[in-house]
């Protein structure tokens, strides 16, 4: 999809739904982003939009570039409805794999496993995860949905 630009009236707010959005680092854009989007940031400030049905990935809080889905090299798993859903971008987790293990065992590990490579130093979610962020809030929802799922508490 192209590019859209923002006008001054537009700041803070997504320019497609206009909801909720969190800062993140240029460097995360700069990792994510397609070869031909990458030149197009600039020096501004970006927020990611939250709204799991906007298009909308990233848009500057100046009048600058509007990056969708299709701008980024991988899925965002927050604006995903089929799978794979990715939900740990650092050690290849997906809602699926969640899924599969609390309907074998009745329970996960990835969440321990993930947070043990976090403490060892092992992540990189700044420049792998769209949001910029640690995946572990996304992960707890992940699983909490699972349980539900397949008829256990959570």
């Amino acid at each position: 999809m192209l590019y859209t630009r923002r006008t001054e009236g537009q700041r803070g707010v997504c320019p497609e739904c206009g909801r909720k959005r969190k800062g993140v680092e240029q460097i995360t854009l700069e990792h994510l982003l397609k070869e031909d989007r990458i030149l197009q940031i600039g020096a501004a400030s970006y927020l990611f939009c939250e709204n799991p049905t906007c298009d909308v990935v990233y848009f500057s809080t100046q009048p600058g570039p509007v990056f969708h889905k299709s701008d980024l090299r991988v899925r965002v798993g927050l604006k995903e409805t089929e799978a794979p859903i990715p939900v740990c971008y650092c050690f290849g987790y997906t809602e699926k794999m969640i899924f599969d293990e609390i309907a074998g065992t009745g329970r996960t590990a990835i969440s321990e496993k993930i947070r043990a490579e976090v403490q060892a130093g092992n992540c990189e979610c700044v420049v792998k995860n769209p949001q910029g962020t640690c995946c572990l809030g996304d992960v707890g929802r992940a699983v909490k949905r699972a349980m539900r799922e397949v008829g256990r508490p959570a």
